[in-house]
């Protein structure tokens, strides 16, 4: 009995510890359940914190676009400038009023039209291709003249893309700003309006017409004063960039070191006193023509730079890194023979026959001495209007006739300044010799020629030819360019005058 008693209280303290071991564990179960249970709220809270945060910022950042937005459309809608946005197939989908108010027409009616229908198909054309160039990604300013409700304007117009923010271009945003009033108060008289009696004048004029045909470069040989800037003007404007920007730069009257950042620009920190960025000439005349007169004083950097420029039609500005993209047409000018330049290693050989595309030789005013009366009764009246003369004023014949027999080393712009001091002296009424204060003229070049007794008629020929080559050679300061011009034969012509007729220069 006492062995059954034993086993019996053995068997119950088993139970009691397994029961003991039970609870311990439902006991340590319950506490791990509160323990995940808090781990669980604290978790809990810092996720609420988070969006708590969350919705503050996105609620910050909605008001911050609220309000810039707001100020946008203040801009946008306060602007005296046009401004617009358009999509990538070009057509408007955002007009300001200043838009509203240059077409007399709704932003519901501007809306979703393209610049062909707004402004017609040369005008449209051309700036489509301004817009495509800002779809690839460039940044375009330049100045252009279109036609707005029948009426020629002129704009100066700055276009950027616009980027999602993952980078993709969805479309452009432009401001247009009307200069149509500043541009007529400094625009320069086309020489067209002048009618040339002499041949000469006459076959350039012609060249000129072809060459503003044609989009190549153009290089204009002549003396000093003989018009070379006159005629670069008269090729824009009489050809399909003469709605475009005209710019004009001479390379001698430019110091060296400053050429380069008249023609390209700079950048912030490019030398010393460059705080800002600046647009060079090159970068203005977008869309137009500039016009490089003296190219010959060029510095060889800087005629590398211009050669790039040519094939490439990009260029970066002084102490910048990005390459800027331009479509303007280049015409040039010299008084020196580049020919001789480059076989004295002054100017390169690569840029020369870069820039020998079209050349057209002008002829001084002595060998056209018929247009001075012309010239004469065009700055007769230009400079009255410059020095505000209102009397009425004569031109004696005996000065007339000075004029004409005058050598004119100073060609037209020496013209002019006698014609203003003959002006200024006469106060008005008769201008006299004596007001022009011309030196004496020198004798008038003459060829005599004999009957020919025991020579042919071929040695006086060669005499005649001798004697027109030779002057024409005196009369260009040796340019051999000019010279042919001069005779109106081809360079090799002439050559091979001079080699025939044993000729030394």
């Amino acid at each position: 009995m006492a062995a059954k008693r034993t086993t019996k209280q053995n068997d119950t303290a088993v139970d009691a510890d397994s029961l003991a071991q039970q609870s311990l564990k439902y006991a340590e179960d319950i506490a791990r359940l509160y323990e995940d249970e808090r781990t669980k709220r604290q978790e809990l809270e810092i996720v609420n914190d988070k969006l708590r945060v969350e919705v503050a910022e996105r609620r910050k950042t909605e008001a911050a676009l609220r309000e810039s937005e707001e100020r946008f459309r203040a801009v946008f809608e306060a602007a005296q400038d046009c401004m617009y946005i358009k999509n990538r197939a070009l057509s408007y989908i955002l007009v300001n009023p200043a838009m509203e108010n240059l077409f007399q027409m709704p932003a519901s009616e501007l809306i979703e039209k393209t610049d062909e229908e707004l402004y017609g198909g040369e005008a449209g054309l051309h700036l489509r291709e301004i817009d495509l160039r800002v779809l690839s990604g460039e940044s375009i300013e330049e100045e252009y003249t279109r036609s707005v409700k029948g009426m020629a304007r002129t704009f100066l117009e700055t276009r950027v893309p616009l980027h999602t923010a993952d980078g993709e271009i969805i479309g452009l945003c432009g401001v247009a700003r009307d200069i149509t009033d500043r541009k007529r108060i400094g625009q320069t008289p086309p020489v067209a309006s002048l009618r040339y009696p002499s041949l000469a004048m006459r076959k350039t004029l012609e060249k000129a017409l072809l060459a503003a045909s044609r989009g190549s470069i153009v290089l204009l040989l002549g003396e000093s004063g003989c018009g070379k800037d006159y005629l670069a003007r008269f090729i824009h404007d009489h050809s399909d960039r003469a709605r475009g920007p005209f710019f004009t730069i001479n390379a001698a009257s430019v110091s060296r070191e400053l050429a380069e950042s008249e023609l390209f620009g700079y950048e912030p920190g490019a030398f010393t006193g460059a705080r800002g960025r600046k647009r060079g000439l090159l970068e203005l005349a977008e869309g137009g023509t500039l016009f490089l007169n003296e190219i010959g004083e060029l510095s060889e950097r800087l005629q590398a730079k211009l050669l790039t420029f040519l094939d490439t039609r990009t260029f970066t500005r002084v102490g910048g890194e990005k390459t800027v993209s331009v479509n303007a047409r280049l015409i040039t000018a010299t008084n020196k023979d580049l020919e001789s330049e480059v076989a004295e290693g002054r100017f390169r050989r690569d840029l020369f026959y870069r820039l020998n595309v079209l050349t057209i030789a002008i002829p001084p005013l002595r060998e056209r001495r018929e247009d001075i009366p012309v010239l004469v009764e065009y700055l007769v009246s230009e400079l009255q209007k410059e020095i505000r003369l209102n009397a009425p004023v004569e031109m004696a014949p005996s000065a007339m006739d000075a004029l004409m027999a005058y050598e004119w080393p100073g060609n037209v712009r020496e013209l002019r300044n006698v014609v203003e001091r003959a002006l200024i002296l006469s106060g008005g009424g008769k201008m006299t010799v004596a007001e022009l204060g011309l030196s004496e003229p020198d004798q008038a070049w003459k060829f005599t020629a004999a009957f020919p007794e025991g020579r042919s008629l071929n040695d006086v020929t060669a005499d005649l030819k001798r004697a027109l080559v030779v002057e024409a050679l005196h009369r260009t300061g040796g340019n051999r360019v000019a010279a042919a011009a001069l005779l109106d034969i081809s360079r090799n012509s002439l050559n091979h005058y001079i080699r025939a007729l044993g000729i030394v220069e």
